[in-house]
């Protein structure tokens, strides 16, 4: 069982390995960690970067790479024709009688503002699910999240020699992928467990 320190990234001696006890010593950083916690951040043995599965593109020259899962889901099903309802009705309701009989209502319309802004997000979280996607790449020691639709969207730059710990996390019934390092940068909702699973493990293979 090969396993590394998550600061110096030494390689540990089997003799400074106490499973029973879920420790791990380093002589170079002095210090003593979870063996648990390391091996999680280690990619599953049975994981292959030649299996990506459908929705999944993979660019990988050796100086530079990039994973893109994309964000599309049957629950735009259920999103599209909610989300038509949900902000054409109320919207056309609120705002649309006004325009229609040329007249501005001030109460009406503060009224409506909770309605445009849960319409925008329903919207978004709609397209997302239509056309959304979410990538990383490295080139030059610099990496970089994208998580949008085309080239709209959040990007968050940050160094990939900082990351020391690549973990799949659940917040209620939403599940992410946390990189951890000097800060904890976290991604990936909306995305199937399958493509969670690659997209971690493959940034897992990444980290030195």
């Amino acid at each position: 069982m090969e396993v590394h320190c998550s600061i110096c990234k030494r390689g540990l001696d089997s003799e400074h390995i106490n499973v029973a006890k879920d420790t791990a010593y380093c002589q170079s950083c002095n210090r003593v960690t979870s063996l648990s916690s390391l091996l999680a951040a280690k990619p599953s043995r049975s994981f292959s970067t030649t299996q990506a599965g459908e929705g999944i593109e993979v660019s990988d020259d050796g100086y530079k790479w990039s994973i893109e899962a994309s964000n599309r889901s049957l629950k735009a099903l259920f999103l599209v024709p909610f989300t038509l309802v949900w902000a054409g009705g109320s919207l056309s309701g609120i705002y649309g009688t006004q325009l229609f009989n040329g007249e501005f209502d001030l109460a009406q319309s503060l009224f409506g503002l909770p309605f445009i802004v849960g319409s925008i997000v329903l919207i978004t979280i709609t397209m997302m699910s239509l056309f959304g996607r979410t990538a990383v790449s490295y080139e030059n020691d610099e990496a970089v999240i994208f998580i949008g639709i085309g080239s709209l969207g959040w990007y968050r730059r940050f160094d990939w020699k900082k990351i020391d710990k690549v973990t799949e996390n659940e917040l209620g019934q939403h599940k992410h992928i946390s990189l951890e390092g000097q800060k904890r940068i976290n991604f990936g909702w909306g995305l199937s467990s399958e493509k969670l699973y690659y997209m971690s493990n493959f940034l897992k293979t990444k980290l030195k």
